[in-house]
């Protein structure tokens, strides 16, 4: 859900900065899912990426990025199949290819090269074992030690543009005997700088990054808006503190807001809890004050809900009945009475589409089903005007996400669905 403009680029930069952060890291481009033709400067793609570069260091924050350790494009493997990495036991994506033959590696520096040597600042460089790259052939055995030679390779290119870089190697994905290995391995590689996350008691500081919470995956991809988790970003922050050498919360869109906030402010601030966050973010990013403030802190705090799409029969006679996500869902709503400009604030409608979606998850509630569904198209056109990019995500996805396209799919639906057929049946008429 990238946005193509530098403008909104810079907008979510200024708001990183404003929450908090001094580092924004990014992905700026998997190589097997792009072409040769994206990886020229005067190309859209390329171009932007150091534009955003460009716009993350001149906000005054330092500049991560992520990048994988063994992709190429595509056009590579069609035209040498035999230097196609072996899947089985890493996370591959598209096109990586066998870092233990020298002509494939040679191709794989020689992309590398052209990106540390285009990209404006590099402060830190993260690799992974896997998720994205690996090979599982007997030549890359054991992986932990072909990755660390590897990456210690691409580390010395990136410092040779990026002089003043840190490099932080990262063994999520790969199995435990892996990462017993990379442990051992890592406390003797003087050149990595952090660890993301894993593996610990390596002798390097933790960068927190991986899944401890995770907040971009959590509550459907942004399929239902945000999923607030304040209280277990709160709870796992402060259980886990030795080593901490920073955060890094992992984020694909706007979805992530108010979590990528509440993890920004909680790591920042050790007084600060669960419910003084959402109270912030409350009064400093939907403008809203009082008693309407508090009230909407208190239904943010309630909300990440699981969202069920649930094909199972729901008895109509003894279907659940959960008032809560109606009552979340009149809160926020309530808000537009004595603070109308709540309405031109994209995260209030994300937070408001949420709050539909965790209702329609119930199976029974005060609210009608044909009222949800509306709340529900209202929002996504309030999205669709205010973030573009976001709300033609949203329009596109398959219509057993959207619950006016398939009612028989969600909870709410599905009873009052089964209800009138059960009614019909019998003779009788539809309710």
């Amino acid at each position: 859900m990238g946005s193509t403009s530098i403008d909104r680029w810079q907008r979510e930069i200024e708001d990183l900065k404003r929450m908090g952060a001094n580092t924004v890291w990014y992905l700026p481009i998997q190589f097997g899912q792009r072409t040769p033709a994206d990886f020229t400067k005067a190309k859209g793609h390329w171009k932007l990426q150091m534009e955003i570069g460009q716009a993350i260091a001149g906000a005054g924050l330092k500049v991560g990025v992520y990048q994988g350790l063994n992709d190429v494009f595509p056009e590579t493997l069609m035209e040498h199949p035999e230097w196609k990495a072996k899947s089985g036991k890493y996370f591959l994506e598209e096109a990586h290819a066998c870092p233990s033959i020298p002509a494939a590696w040679d191709a794989v520096q020689s992309l590398r090269e052209h990106f540390f040597s285009d990209l404006p600042r590099i402060d830190y460089l993260i690799t992974p074992a896997t998720d994205y790259g690996g090979c599982s052939c007997d030549k890359c055995a054991p992986w932990p030690a072909m990755y660390l030679k590897r990456f210690e390779e691409q580390a010395a290119i990136c410092r040779r543009f990026h002089p003043d870089s840190k490099i932080v190697a990262a063994g999520h994905g790969i199995t435990l005997d892996d990462e017993d290995e990379l442990r051992k391995l890592v406390s003797r590689a003087a050149w990595v700088d952090y660890l993301a996350d894993i593996p610990r008691a390596a002798g390097r500081p933790i960068i927190k990054y991986y899944m401890s919470p995770e907040i971009t995956m959590l509550g459907g991809w942004g399929k239902f808006g945000p999923c607030p988790i304040l209280p277990t970003i709160e709870r796992t922050y402060r259980k886990d503190v030795c080593g901490i050498g920073g955060h890094v919360p992992y984020s694909e869109g706007i979805h992530d807001d108010i979590n990528k906030f509440a993890c920004l402010r909680i790591a920042a601030d050790r007084n600060s809890t669960a419910r003084s966050v959402a109270l912030e973010y409350a009064r400093d990013w939907l403008g809203l004050t009082g008693a309407v403030a508090d009230a909407v802190a208190g239904a943010i705090l309630g909300m990440g809900q699981p969202v069920s799409i649930d094909r199972a029969y729901v008895d109509p006679e003894n279907a659940s009945l959960d008032p809560t996500p109606d009552d979340r869902l009149e809160l926020l709503l309530r808000a537009q009475t004595n603070h109308p400009s709540v309405t031109q604030n994209h995260r209030y409608w994300l937070l408001v589409y949420r709050a539909l979606y965790e209702a329609m998850s119930v199976a029974s509630g005060r609210l009608d089903v044909d009222y949800l569904v509306q709340g529900l198209r209202a929002c996504r056109s309030h999205l669709v005007r205010l973030e573009p990019e976001y709300g033609k995500f949203l329009s596109q996805l398959h219509p057993s996400f959207s619950p006016d396209k398939a009612e028989w799919v969600w909870p709410r639906g599905f009873h009052r669905a089964w209800h009138r057929e059960l009614a019909l049946q019998k003779g009788g008429i539809e309710p």
